[in-house]
């Protein structure tokens, strides 16, 4: 079922850019969004965007770097962004449009989704999440109205934008976000990265479970407090599907799992268990001491006594003479090359 299409208001453009406006798809914050058309009859999505946007050198040197990576995504489960205009007298956006609904308005309608159809959306929009990572993109505002159902499967839109609106947009707070989606990283002002991501689409898809988001949506001052300080409200979620969702839920951005651990888990091809620093570099465990001494000993101390008896040589045939000096020295070097053969049979006996 298509996204309903509204008629233009009075005062909406007709025209921006070499694109015909035919419909009004949505509003937001960040602006208006209508259907257009291409010279040759395209229907693409058109964002118009703060007039300030054209005014701020800086916000225009953010927006274009951000753009530029979101028309590098690659289109499985994304929107593709077509073109950008900012200097006429009102700055648009154009993405391709997908002809669906979103999620939000199919869980409105219908109610949560089966098991099966879960699955398949989350592996889906799982896949759209790690591709915008991998361009280098934080999306900041993952949520189910942004993720249209289209007859190809799920897409994720207005990723790569979010960040260079913050300042530009008539939200009253500088905090891009929508409330029940926002990590906690979002909620207190901290750094926000990939990892406030995977939070939101977690909350997204315990809305597609249950039809309510993790941590509720009644007043904003209650949700950011339940965000902050409450664990999520999984009631409803699929029993093989809530240890997932709720390590993408957990307070600490490091404990969650990055977008491509949460499909190799989807798929069966790491543990559930497996906490997101599994995979980073981690000291070795301590040895007991016994071993340690058994193990080095012997090779450590061959080559500690042959660089001693080496420099006892060299002391003493130094004050007889320099000849001997001479031989003292090349005793010196033996003894050092001792200590590295001693130091290199050590090592591949651990490898082995």
């Amino acid at each position: 079922m298509p996204a309903e299409i509204a008629p233009l208001r009075k005062g909406d453009p007709l025209q921006l850019g070499v694109y015909r406006l035919v419909g009004l798809l949505g509003e937001g914050g960040q602006g208006t969004v209508y259907l257009g058309q291409t010279p040759s009859g395209q229907q693409v999505a058109i964002k118009t965007l703060h007039a300030r946007l054209r005014d701020d050198a800086e916000s225009r040197r953010r927006f274009l770097g951000e753009v530029a990576a979101a028309r590098s995504v690659g289109t499985f489960g994304t929107a593709q962004v077509l073109e950008v205009d900012f200097y006429g007298e009102q700055p648009f956006i154009v993405s391709e449009y997908i002809r669906g609904e979103s999620l939000q308005q199919l869980i409105n309608r219908e109610g949560p989704r089966d098991a099966g159809g879960l699955r398949r959306l989350m592996l889906a929009t799982a896949a759209a999440l790690q591709a915008i990572h991998q361009a280098g993109i934080v999306h900041r505002d993952f949520k189910p109205s942004n993720i249209l159902l289209a007859a190809d499967g799920p897409r994720v839109v207005d990723f790569g934008i979010a960040r260079a609106l913050e300042g530009t947009t008539m939200l009253s707070s500088a905090v891009v976000g929508t409330p029940p989606y926002m990590s906690p990283e979002q909620v207190s002002g901290a750094k926000v990265g990939p990892e406030s991501d995977v939070f939101s689409w977690g909350v997204a898809m315990v809305f597609a479970a249950t039809g309510q988001p993790a941590f509720g949506q009644d007043s904003i001052p209650a949700v950011f407090n339940r965000i902050l300080t409450r664990e999520p409200s999984l009631d409803g979620v699929p029993d093989d599907l809530r240890a997932l969702l709720r390590s993408c839920l957990a307070k600490d951005p490091n404990d969650r799992p990055t977008a491509s651990e949460l499909l190799q888990r989807m798929l069966g091809h790491a543990p559930q268990s497996a906490p997101r620093s599994a995979g980073r570099a981690t000291r070795p465990a301590p040895q007991p001491a016994g071993e340690t001494v058994a193990r080095t000993g012997g090779p450590f101390g061959l080559a500690l006594a042959a660089q001693v008896i080496a420099a006892l040589v060299t002391f003493i045939l130094e004050e007889e003479n320099g000849l001997l000096f001479g031989i003292g020295v090349i005793a010196w070097i033996l003894g050092g090359g001792f200590a590295a053969l001693a130091l290199r049979n050590l090592a591949k006996r651990r490898r082995a």
